[in-house]
């Protein structure tokens, strides 16, 4: 994993101005979406950090194949020992840790502008447990199911955002719906 996260910041040290941008655009993301919340209401903020992980790691993925399948790039992966699927389940870590450093980051930024908009639930041992186990099967499925799709269609990045604004308005994550979501689930693991 050293070596994929080595090879990650190397990509994004070479195209910097796209990862400044991209860091530019994750902070005015999410404190654009603190704002739109109702401001009345405190944001669970594990809910907001699982929605934003999820969504981000599977985009970057399909971002990194979709530019390897036009470079012919792909080729190279496919003449591997291992298969594009582990390279790519590899790969999601430094996509991982890039986006909580992002997201960690925006809302620390944020923080000055809004004290006390934040509520993040005490959890037992336990429930943190069930929390990264259901999220993280639910991760790991969606991550394959977008890897597939690209391997397959090529370039599937406009249904991927199309997926990633469905989860943004209707999983429960971050904005209340009032039918039964994804958030309703968690909201059961640990008796919110």
């Amino acid at each position: 994993m050293f070596s994929e996260m080595k090879r990650y910041m190397t990509y994004r040290v070479r195209y910097l101005f796209d990862s400044i941008c991209d860091v530019i655009y994750s902070f005015i993301f999410i404190t654009g979406i603190i704002v739109i919340v109702d401001s009345k209401a405190p944001i669970n903020i594990l809910y907001f950090f699982t929605y934003y992980l999820i969504t981000n790691v599977i985009l970057l993925a399909n971002e990194e194949l979709e530019y390897e399948i036009r470079t012919n790039q792909y080729m190279n992966i496919k003449t591997t020992k291992q298969t594009t699927l582990m390279i790519y389940i590899y790969r999601s870590g430094p996509y991982f840790i890039w986006s909580a450093l992002i997201f960690l980051t925006s809302v620390s930024l944020a923080q000055v502008f809004f004290k006390g908009k934040w509520l993040f639930p005490t959890l037992t041992v336990l429930e943190v447990t069930l929390m990264l186990i259901v999220n993280g099967v639910v991760a790991l499925v969606l991550y394959i199911l977008a890897i597939k799709l690209t391997e397959r269609f090529k370039r599937v990045s406009v249904f991927l955002h199309l997926m990633n604004t469905l989860m943004l308005f209707y999983s429960g994550l971050v904005f209340p719906v009032p039918f039964f979501t994804y958030a309703n689930v968690l909201d059961f693991i640990v008796g919110i």
